[in-house]
């Protein structure tokens, strides 16, 4: 199946491809990056199985697919994905597997710590940049009502009301004298 399936690797690949595009402007949120994980994870192993398997000169596409779901979707998904990709590759492998062959396969259980620790670094410096927008918007919330509360308890008085009313003109409306020009007008 290796040979047909590497005639028409690259012709499926595409259309994988021009599925992804569609999606794209079809799904958003997190089913577009479901279908997103997806379509890389077929392609890449399209890709792979079409140009040797565990010999492929784009085996090593396995690994940057497991720090890509690892960051696209949840930390766990490398676990997952790495035993299935062993298994995938040994079962479609020729007939006898070399040391070499065996030291790829062997790569997985080493690559997928790694992409599980990115991946939980990665969630963790999201949720607090989130953390950090909605503290700023209390924040900014907390100042606002700070100062409507200190115009509110300030002793009242004509000249407080006339300031508040009409704030004197600062440089950047036109000078510290307000609006009138030299001329009087």
């Amino acid at each position: 199946t290796n040979e047909l399936l590497s005639k028409y690797s690259l012709q499926l690949t595409g259309i994988l491809l021009l599925t992804l595009l569609f999606c794209h402007r079809l799904v958003k949120g997190l089913a577009f990056k479901l279908i997103e994980s997806t379509i890389s994870t077929v392609g890449v192993l399209l890709v792979t199985s079409g140009t040797g398997g565990i010999t492929s000169p784009l085996f090593f596409l396995t690994f940057f697919l497991l720090f890509e779901l690892s960051l696209l979707l949840e930390p766990v998904i490398p676990l997952i994905l790495s035993f299935a990709f062993i298994f995938f590759f040994f079962i479609t492998a020729e007939v006898g597997i070399s040391g070499f062959q065996w030291l790829a396969l062997l790569a997985f259980p080493y690559m997928t710590p790694l992409a599980v620790l990115f991946g939980n670094i990665y969630q963790k410096v999201k949720n607090q940049k989130k953390e950090i927008r909605n503290l700023s918007a209390e924040v900014e919330q907390l100042k606002e009502e700070l100062v409507e509360e200190e115009l509110n308890n300030l002793p009242r008085s004509g000249i407080h009301d006339a300031v508040i009313a009409h704030p004197p003109a600062g440089p950047a409306t036109g000078g510290a004298g307000g609006s009138q020009t030299a001329s009087g007008q």
